[in-house]
């Protein structure tokens, strides 16, 4: 089975984490909804309006989680060779260039993985159970 894992930075708290603590419950709900669905039919998630694909070569192995209400709440992802998903950087789009600033911010999470000044963490149980408030 697949897991759901998070980039934390070193010294730093987890960006899903705070991002979670600054939505309302609706758009958390919104947002555990489709983290279920990657676990359980990734297939049926992995097509707009659920995800975007990214097919500028830079970006080329870099997704956006849509999840729409009274705000575009987002969360750019990847998926591991283990066929993990790995969240990157969570965001509230309000201009075109959000999207682009939280493409770089994962592409520096991603590069902090592979030089060890970040470290990814599966989101537990606990994580669902108190609507990801807590990891």
């Amino acid at each position: 089975m697949n897991r759901l894992l998070t980039v934390v930075p070193s010294n730093s708290p987890c960006p899903l984490c705070q991002f979670f603590k600054s939505l309302d419950e609706k758009q958390r709900q919104k947002l555990l909804s489709l983290f279920i669905m990657l676990l359980q039919a990734p297939q049926a998630i992995m097509r707009e309006p659920y995800t975007k694909h990214f097919s500028l070569e830079r970006y080329q192995s870099l997704y956006e989680l849509r999840a729409k209400s009274k705000t575009l709440v987002r969360i750019i992802f990847t998926l591991t060779d283990e066929g993990d998903v790995l969240f990157l950087a969570p965001f509230i789009k309000r201009h075109k260039r959000d999207t682009m600033q939280a493409l770089d911010a994962s592409l520096r999470l991603m590069a902090g993985v592979e030089d060890g000044t970040s470290s990814t963490h599966e989101l537990s149980i606990q994580f669902f159970v108190t609507g990801g408030v807590e990891l």
